[in-house]
């Protein structure tokens, strides 16, 4: 009997060891995948099957300073934006890469059409444009945001304008034309084409700093309450922009011509999570900008003025304000206090004072 208590007593005790070190084993690999993934979102995506390397599980530390959305670490929250001067002439549309912005500006250009400058920061396109020309705008945007400048040329008056500024780089496409090509499938002057990495190489060749320290917009989480679901800008018989509320996805669809706007990139429309029109004053230069004798146009962008935010299917009345052509622009309510954008792709729309907007 003695023999056989010490038998069980010595098996007993060599399971309770095995059992010690498969828990062991356990927790050591449960700390090994929780470390793991919190370094690499890459190796979370392998564990679970996501493929997003863009936000990790959990609340981020980082954000976008331009559009919101969660990054990996601070390095991603300095990259320099670039702008983009973006055709929106009939034969330019529909556009590439508008969707990946973080910010897009539409105002009026000469001619009765409109123009495109699309502001990239945390994101990018493999195809961007149709590009072309810079105007006055640019030099009254590309400061705000420490950016770098896409285009294709520009008019003789711009040019000197933009040459008198050593704090914009310009990486045209006649001093980088590697960064650039023509798209087949529409007719010059509306075919050129180039990618936010094309920018970033070409600027880093030219000694162009890559690194900028942007004061962040204001963000919040969505809080649908869908009180309107259009909203009309006609901005000439050439362009009528508008947008259309999808409660669904918390965003405005975007139209012109009444014809959905899409993205030849994504092959979807272009979905907005925040519409901005804001109106600033607008006057004719004297810099001729074309052959038919049209005149560039100045936006006052410095001061303040009035602004109709759109979001959560609501609008709210702000005040736009903007001190110096080195800072950026913030909007207000009415008691003074920063108007929160939803975190994604907002829309600038910029409009004279006495313009007439609608929406319900």
């Amino acid at each position: 009997m003695m023999m056989l208590k010490t038998s069980t007593s010595f098996r007993n005790r060599w399971i309770t060891i095995i059992l010690i070190v498969l828990l062991l084993a356990s927790v050591s690999f449960l700390i090994w995948a929780i470390y793991g993934t919190r370094k690499s979102p890459e190796r979370y995506s392998s564990l679970t099957g996501i493929t997003s390397t863009t936000s990790m599980p959990g609340p981020s530390e980082f954000y976008c300073p331009l559009d919101g959305s969660p990054l990996r670490d601070r390095a991603s929250t300095m990259r320099r934006p670039i702008v983009v001067q973006i055709d929106n002439a009939p034969a330019a549309r529909n556009q590439s890469g508008l969707s990946q912005a973080d910010i897009v500006y539409e105002a009026m250009a000469e001619g009765d059409v409109t123009r495109f400058s699309a502001i990239f920061d945390c994101h990018g396109a493999d195809v961007l444009g149709p590009v072309r020309s810079a105007r006055l705008i640019n030099i009254q945007l590309v400061p705000e945001y420490q950016a770098l400048l896409a285009n294709s040329g520009s008019s003789a008056g711009v040019t000197a304008a933009l040459e008198a500024r050593p704090d914009i780089p310009n990486i045209n496409d006649g001093n980088y034309s590697d960064a650039y090509w023509r798209a087949d499938d529409r007719a010059a002057p509306h075919n050129l084409m180039t990618s936010t990495d094309n920018i970033r190489k070409a600027a880093a060749g030219a000694g162009a700093a890559d690194t900028a320290n942007l004061t962040p917009l204001t963000f919040k989480d969505d809080t649908p309450a869908p009180a309107i679901t259009t909203i009309s800008i006609p901005y000439s018989g050439i362009v009528q922009t508008s947008y259309t509320y999808d409660a669904g996805a918390n965003s405005w669809l975007r139209f012109i011509g009444g014809e959905a706007h899409i993205d030849t990139l994504t092959g979807r429309q272009i979905a907005a999570r925040n519409v901005i029109i804001q109106y600033v004053s607008i006057t004719e230069s004297d810099i001729e900008e074309d052959a038919g004798g049209n005149f560039g146009l100045e936006f006052g962008l410095t001061g303040s003025g009035k602004a109709l935010i759109f979001r959560d299917g609501q609008v709210i009345t702000a005040t736009w304000t903007r001190p110096a052509v080195n800072q950026m622009t913030s909007y207000t309510d009415a008691a003074g206090q920063p108007v929160p954008l939803n975190r994604g792709l907002t829309f600038i729309q910029l409009v004279q004072p006495d313009f007439q907007a609608s929406w319900g």
